[in-house]
């Protein structure tokens, strides 16, 4: 009998407050947050095509244990839609003629708010194999590895700049003979702030017959910049705690980070 294990665990905790308020005199509104934790024995290498499991020192796992890189410590999301109190049936204008319904009635605004922390990232140091452990058929081999850490590399929200997000200073390179010293997820990575909201106006043209509705709807709309991630490499000097990009940090929870864009439509009911 044969047992085969590749070691790799994942241990996640999380709270989350979730408040809902149904559509009530023309307000809907729906709220979660949530406050995670997900660390993971070894490092799950997606590209590569055997899909295999890496640790820089196969004989000390717990020095691979660390903060999964995609799951914020912090997410607030949020989605609403009020419908005007104006027109015909409404607080304000309740008897309104059908000229001055048609003008004033049938608005609507909505919008989808999100907002969480950044990723957990990485540093990462190129160069000679320190260890010797690497098979290869030129000498020496380079690898990337992990380097040693003097201090804590995150700064303040007043120290940060793109050209310096985290301190550099902060990790060197790892020491001949050992493996580096930092752990895995010690940068903490620019979050997300991301603002969708749109307009419509329903057009009634009878109790019964058939509605236009126009809408108007923008992505990010404040334009707010989501940054990238910054360059995690000590050995490239010049890319090294610099953000060069905008970035979509967190496209697979549905935010969309770049520039505002804008649409329009119409669509006709009956």
């Amino acid at each position: 009998m044969f047992y085969v294990t590749n070691g790799v665990g994942h241990q996640y905790n999380s709270l989350t407050a979730e408040a809902t308020r149904q559509m009530a005199k023309g307000l809907y509104f729906q709220g979660s947050w949530t406050w995670a934790r997900d660390r993971y024995d070894l490092d799950y290498n997606w590209g590569f095509a055997d899909n295999a499991f890496t640790s820089e020192n196969p004989f000390d796992r717990r020095r691979e244990i660390g903060p999964a890189q995609e799951i914020p410590k912090f997410r607030f999301s949020s989605n609403w839609v009020y419908q005007l109190p104006f027109g015909r049936g409404r607080q304000f204008g309740f008897g309104a003629s059908r000229l001055l319904n048609f003008a004033v009635g049938g608005w609507e605004v909505s919008g989808v708010y999100s907002r969480q922390t950044g990723q957990y990232l990485t540093p990462l140091w190129s160069g000679p194999d320190p260890v010797g452990i690497t098979y290869t058929s030129s000498s020496p081999a380079i690898v990337s590895r992990r380097p040693d850490i003097l201090s804590d590399p995150n700064l303040s929200g007043d120290q940060r700049s793109l050209s310096r997000w985290f301190n550099p200073s902060a990790f060197a390179a790892p020491r001949q003979g050992q493996f580096g010293t930092s752990a895995k997820g010690v940068i903490l990575g620019p979050g997300t702030n991301v603002w969708h909201m749109g307009l419509a106006k329903q057009f009634q043209f009878n109790d019964k017959g058939a509605r236009l509705r126009w809408e108007i709807s923008a992505v990010n709309v404040f334009n707010h910049p989501n940054w990238a991630n910054p360059g995690v490499t000590v050995s490239s000097a010049s890319s090294f705690g610099v953000i060069t990009a905008l970035g979509v940090n967190n496209a697979s929870a549905g935010d969309v980070n770049g520039v505002r864009a804008l649409r329009m439509g119409l669509r006709m009911a009956w």
